[in-house]
């Protein structure tokens, strides 16, 4: 889906907000303006816009009409049903709304439900996560009439609810914090184990760039309960970042901040996630690993170039550990700095966490992106979010929905599909290649 395609919807919008999830036979796109679902070969199955979608899903009218974004979906293997939320955008008390498929098929029945994000405020940049026991969304709030940050809020609902025939939010408990203190756009960590025995909050601090929060979720619903948050120091971005790189046209895009903007991801009990900090005087792709138990750094490292700005990522983990991370590149330089689409692999070995070097998925081929005509900003919108997942019928195919150009004022989005062999077949292929260079060295030397 691109900027041409939301607005034959009904909706002219920037960013879109790149967000999808894969399901047993399905990718789902969901974006600003748009619901979409394609075959795993890419054949376009649906598309709606957003607001159809939570119409047709039992939002009310006057929900939805104020106007809608921020939307997350994923797929949840361990009930096969999808999960989705978005906000509407009343500047105060504005509602969130949060749905779920009848079965693994997203092209049936959805049912949905909304609630105030927070009084008298303004919830945004919503995250969505889900375990065993509970899906969780937390928001960044704001109080609109002075534009100042008054919070975070993380809602905690019991799964069950949500996935009844009618879904219920009679027993979700929000926990309101007005000094941020479970840290900056709080994700509820994503954990598919049957019996993770509580949940985990993850977010980048309020106020330390170099650090990150971590709070575990005790119980469900209305008895849930908050532990005490522990900080764990990094070892990057002790500065604020990251920057507004620019493209090779001159024209600058906004980097955000060091926010996740992905899933935050457990598998057994390793803490995976990534986001954007500065690495010499270029945004980087930071990757963090940490013990859920110890709260002690596993591993942690960045992806990063001197000629070029890494930003935008997100990350999904097989049960293997082995992980892919799926980022944008853009530079200064003629070409090879246009905006385009990167991944780096990465795998788990023990308590040995590597990263390999990034590589290309979709060049750019637009040197300098302005776009819309509404949007006048220095630096234009981008991002806001990213998101890769895992396909719950592979464990070695990975998929991302990541924003690109289609032209210098229209964005579009690309949906790829990562095949990553497994760490034994990698290694085996790597002997055979030694082997094969071995015999051809023995070869050429014979014929002297």
């Amino acid at each position: 889906m691109n900027y041409n395609d939301v607005a034959a919807l009904g909706s002219s919008l920037t960013p879109p907000d790149s967000m999808g999830a894969v399901g047993q036979n399905e990718f789902v796109q969901f974006i600003n303006g748009a619901f979409a679902i394609y075959s795993k070969t890419g054949t376009r199955q649906l598309a709606i816009s957003d607001d159809q979608f939570w119409t047709n899903a039992g939002i009310n009218s006057s929900v939805i009409s104020p106007g809608l974004s921020d939307p997350r979906i994923t797929y949840d293997p361990t009930v096969n049903r999808w999960i989705a939320t978005e906000v509407n955008v009343t500047s105060t008390g504005n509602q969130i709304l949060v749905g779920r498929s009848d079965t693994s098929d997203p092209s049936g029945g959805w049912k949905a439900v909304n609630y105030t994000g927070v009084a008298g405020q303004f919830a945004d940049y919503d995250t969505l996560g889900v375990d065993a026991t509970n899906v969780y969304i937390g928001s960044n709030n704001f109080t609109i009439s002075s534009g100042s940050f008054s919070g975070v809020s993380m809602t905690v609902i019991p799964k069950s609810d949500l996935l009844g025939s009618t879904p219920t939010l009679s027993n979700f408990k929000q926990f309101n914090q007005a000094n941020g203190a479970m840290g900056y756009s709080p994700q509820g960590v994503t954990n598919y184990s049957t019996n993770p025995g509580h949940g985990v909050i993850f977010a980048i601090d309020i106020s330390s760039w170099n650090m990150v929060d971590r709070t575990t979720v005790n119980g469900s619903g209305t008895s849930a309960t908050l532990g005490t948050t522990v900080n764990i120091t990094t070892s990057f971005d002790p500065a604020n970042g990251p920057i507004n790189p620019t493209q090779p046209g001159g024209t600058s895009i906004d980097g955000l901040d060091d926010r996740f903007s992905g899933t935050v991801v457990q598998v057994g009990n390793f803490i995976y996630s990534t986001d954007t900090v500065i690495s010499g005087s270029k945004n980087a792709v930071r990757w963090l690993v940490v013990n859920e138990s110890t709260n002690a750094i596993v591993g942690e490292g960045v992806i990063a170039d001197s000629n070029y700005n890494f930003l935008q990522p997100s990350i999904a983990v097989n049960p293997d550990g082995t992980f892919v991370i799926a980022f944008n590149r853009v530079g200064s330089t003629a070409g090879s700095g246009n905006i385009g689409i990167y991944a780096a692999v990465g795998t788990t070995t023990g308590s040995v966490i590597s990263v390999g070097s990034p590589f290309v998925l979709q060049e750019g081929t637009i040197s300098n992106f302005t776009g819309p005509s509404f949007d006048t900003g220095i630096a234009k919108r981008w991002g806001d979010y990213s998101s890769t997942t895992l396909d719950p019928t592979n464990p070695n195919l990975f998929w991302t929905v990541q924003e690109i150009p289609i032209s210098s004022t229209a964005w579009g989005t690309q949906i790829i599909a990562i095949s990553v062999p497994e760490p034994r077949s990698m290694l085996m292929a790597a002997i055979a290649a030694i082997a094969l260079g071995a015999w051809n060295y023995r070869r050429s030397s014979n014929r002297g």
